[in-house]
């Protein structure tokens, strides 16, 4: 589960969750919210961090991106 479906499936503590998130990280939960949205992806050293947190792989949370080739 991506981290944006993770943090979707969380109605009832999301907020408290983005708040620990953005204190954990040194960000703001504006950063958090566009984390969430996948417009913007968080610093490899804070997504260690988010997968700590959340007690998940890195890898399932933020899925490497695929890089278009030039064939």
């Amino acid at each position: 589960m991506v981290f944006s479906e993770y943090m979707q499936s969380l109605p009832n503590q999301r907020q408290d969750t983005i708040k620990q998130l953005a204190k954990l990280t040194c960000s703001t939960t504006m950063s958090v919210y566009r984390w969430m949205s996948g417009d913007v992806r968080p610093p490899l050293v804070k997504q260690k961090l988010i997968a700590e947190f959340l007690k998940m792989k890195l890898e399932e949370l933020f899925p490497p991106e695929e890089k278009g080739g030039d064939a």
